[in-house]
């Protein structure tokens, strides 16, 4: 089948329309594509590309060998600056589409295209095989190298590979800061002393090992804006840390102009903004659900000689020590904010709320409910994840100013 590509749509896919609508894989808005459907549904149908039959001018050459074998990337194909554009797109006509708000985007932080991840997380075969699963399937595909991993990264995994794993390993997923961290996911009991050995001559420096425990060092570190931001094992933190370093200026820049006398850091992992937060402002509340994250958290603070620094180890929505806060920031997972977290947002009556985001769909849907009282000051792409459709988007909201 013969299509146009239209426009961009999330999830990788351009749309088109011929005898319905189209979600084309691999094509680039503007080109028309010879396609085989591989999906049908009711609404929409699922087309590959077969054939370039008029290109665009913002098509490359993908870098990976492993390129849509994989299921890591999905732009690798288009010029790093219409990846941007496309994003920008996509966020836009989402918080249209399901906010049914109009707004104009902010110039975006753009990423280094390459090399960008300091977080890993890759399948082991019981026959030792290590990489990452094809997509909709449970199929490793292995690879030489990453690249979108850190370099570092790259060498403990070819490192790892030679090493000899256990069949009992099923999965490894990797931290590097100043060392490099691993949690070892396991198919049954293992030899935890044998396996960190492995994982020891192979440049891990600690591990919690599933069933085993931890063995050798239990944080890494990394710098966040001036201070020592200590994370376990298998901890989350943003993987692109030079823009989350970026992210976490813009909102500071906010805090040192507005001085308010306190911030509410809502899904606040292990400190992220509220570490370099604390400087301008008299006391900050970390809200987070994650025990580990909060220790990581409480440990750093202590490093760091923070003490207007207080976490709340529970949900937001069980949250009711806090009445009111003049500026609060929200990060929550890709299902966006529940009803009862955007109640708790609302009546907390903040001037100010930075919303950051990595789902436009939940974040339009959320947007809707907060612009009867608040305007959007802001609205930035931040490319957190290029190479991929992943978004991620910082919003600013400022309360409305009653007549």
């Amino acid at each position: 089948m013969i299509l146009e590509a239209l426009e961009p749509i999330y999830g990788g896919y351009t749309l088109a329309r011929q005898d319905g609508v189209v979600f084309i894989e691999g094509a680039i808005p503007g080109e028309v594509v010879e396609t085989e459907v591989i999906q049908k549904r009711k609404d929409y149908s699922v087309a590959v590309v077969k054939n370039i039959i008029r290109a665009s001018e913002d098509r490359v050459v993908p870098r990976c060998e492993v390129f849509r074998l994989c299921g890591g990337c999905h732009y690798q194909h288009i010029s790093y600056e219409k990846q941007l554009r496309i994003k920008e797109d996509v966020l836009r006509n989402t918080i249209k589409r399901i906010g049914k708000i109009d707004v104009s985007l902010d110039a975006s932080i753009a990423s280094e295209p390459y090399n960008y991840r300091l977080r890993a997380q890759v399948k082991v075969s019981s026959d030792g095989r290590i990489g990452f699963y094809r997509p909709a399937s449970h199929e490793i595909v292995e690879f030489s190298r990453c690249h979108l991993l850190d370099t570092r990264l790259n060498d403990v995994i070819n490192l790892l590979r030679q090493a000899g794993l256990p069949p009992e390993v099923a999965e490894i997923h990797l931290s590097v800061g100043d060392v490099v961290l691993a949690r070892v996911k396991t198919r049954g009991p293992v030899d935890g002393p044998g396996l960190f050995e492995k994982l020891q001559a192979s440049g891990i420096s600690g591990a919690y090992i599933e069933g085993a425990g931890l063995f050798g060092l239990e944080r890494l570190c990394l710098d966040l804006n001036g201070f020592f931001y200590f994370l376990s094992a298998g901890a989350f933190f943003q993987s692109n840390w030079a823009l989350n370093k970026r992210i976490v200026s813009v909102v500071c820049d906010i805090l040192k102009a507005l001085r308010p006398d306190r911030v509410v850091d809502l899904y606040a992992g292990a400190g992220n903004f509220s570490l370099p937060g604390s400087r301008y402002t008299e006391e900050v509340i970390a809200v987070e659900t994650s025990e580990q994250a909060v220790l990581d958290g409480l440990y750093s603070c202590q490093f760091n000689s923070i003490e207007n620094v207080r976490f709340l180890s529970k949900a937001v929505e069980q949250c009711t020590e806090i009445k009111k806060a003049p500026f609060v920031i929200v990060d929550p997972p890709r299902v966006g904010l529940t009803k009862k977290a955007r109640q708790k947002v609302l009546a907390l009556r903040p001037e100010w709320v930075v919303y950051v985001s990595c789902n436009p769909s939940t974040l339009a849907r959320d947007l809707a409910y907060f612009v009867e009282e608040y305007e959007i000051e802001s609205l930035r792409l931040v490319d957190m994840f290029a190479q991929t459709y992943h978004i991620e988007g910082l919003c600013m909201l400022k309360r409305k100013q009653k007549n």
